[in-house]
């Protein structure tokens, strides 16, 4: 008995060392961020000009060696792209029953529902994966991280389409000029042009060469620190002006609601063990960032998408750690 005891205690102790090691690099880059923000260490401008940096360059070269790298992606991947869309179909219907709940004036559905909905996949979902996956082959690394990427571009593609048509619904835009703006920014959305190219290069059969792999692997080594350091100094501009209500709700439902259906619709699919933790992963992360970009571009409530940004991220602390916690 004694033995059961001090072996599920011995479990128990490198689970909690695997969370740490998982997730602690991701949020103190996180704090660093915010930290330098606070103290004019970092300023506004620099903090764009690295977004743009990260957005634009070192995250698409993530994302296209990461499926040129990848000769076979695992099964399942279609199975989990059903399920992570239908989970977040089912929290945008949730959100609307909650917004109706809180009393939330007809401009705000948009933004409300937004916040629930968009996770920040980019810049804390494939960090994450990334950290959880370190002491893998590389072979493994590269299928998961491309399965991931093959998840993202369509999820970001959704995620796009959704906001516009939820915040043009709900807020106080000019349709016609704030649509077209908007279908222009998803067009040339440098993340899914990316995953295209990406996936045309691992149609080639001699993939690319090596050099060229080498450099696009340095660039997107920069996609983790830089973009987390932008989702902190992100958090350290940005006002709630008193929506902290509606932004609690707003976050739960993302860091909570998602990830819960994400698990009881996966459970007839029998993914694998891989598939389920680029699944719960995406689930669990925060609100975006892009988000308030985007709320702020179509007239929404600025006040809430930033409160939705601080407080799921916030509480994406224990909703990651349970999912990472599972493997």
């Amino acid at each position: 008995m004694n033995g059961l005891r001090r072996a599920g205690a011995s479990r128990t102790t490198v689970g909690m060392g695997h969370i740490l090691a998982t997730l602690f690099p991701v949020f103190a880059v996180i704090a660093l961020g915010y930290g330098l923000a606070r103290a004019a260490f970092l300023s506004r401008g620099f903090l764009t000009e690295l977004n743009r940096l990260v957005y634009y360059v070192s995250l698409p070269a993530l994302i296209i060696h990461s499926l040129a790298n990848a000769r076979q992606l695992p099964e399942g991947t279609l199975a989990l792209l059903l399920v992570f869309l239908g989970a977040t179909s089912c929290v945008i219907g949730l959100a609307f029953v909650n917004a109706r709940l809180l009393g939330l004036q007809r401009w705000q559905f948009g933004t409300f529902v937004q916040a629930a909905l968009r996770g920040n996949l980019a810049f804390i979902g494939l960090p994450v994966i990334a950290y959880a996956l370190r002491g893998e082959d590389s072979a493994t690394v590269a299928a998961v991280l491309a399965q991931a990427v093959v998840v993202f571009a369509p999820t970001m593609l959704f995620y796009n389409v959704v906001s516009v048509i939820l915040l043009l619904g709900s807020g106080r835009q000019e349709a016609g000029r704030g649509l077209d703006k908007a279908l222009r920014s998803i067009a040339t959305n440098p993340l899914i042009l990316a995953a295209l190219a990406g996936g045309l290069v691992a149609l080639l059969p001699s993939g690319l060469p090596g050099p060229l792999n080498s450099t696009l692997d340095y660039i997107g080594r920069l996609a983790g620190p830089g973009a987390l350091l932008c989702v902190g100094g992100a958090m350290a501009m940005v006002s709630m002006e008193g929506r902290y209500r509606s932004a609690l709700f707003a976050s739960v439902l993302k860091t909570a609601g998602v990830p819960l259906f994400a698990w009881l619709l996966s459970r007839p699919f029998g993914l694998a063990d891989s598939a389920t933790l680029v699944l719960l992963v995406f689930a669990a992360t925060p609100t975006a960032v892009a988000s308030y970009v985007l709320t702020k571009e179509l007239h929404g409530d600025e006040a809430m998408a930033a409160g939705a940004i601080v407080i799921s991220t916030l509480l994406s602390v224990l909703s990651l750690g349970a999912v990472v916690g599972l493997f």
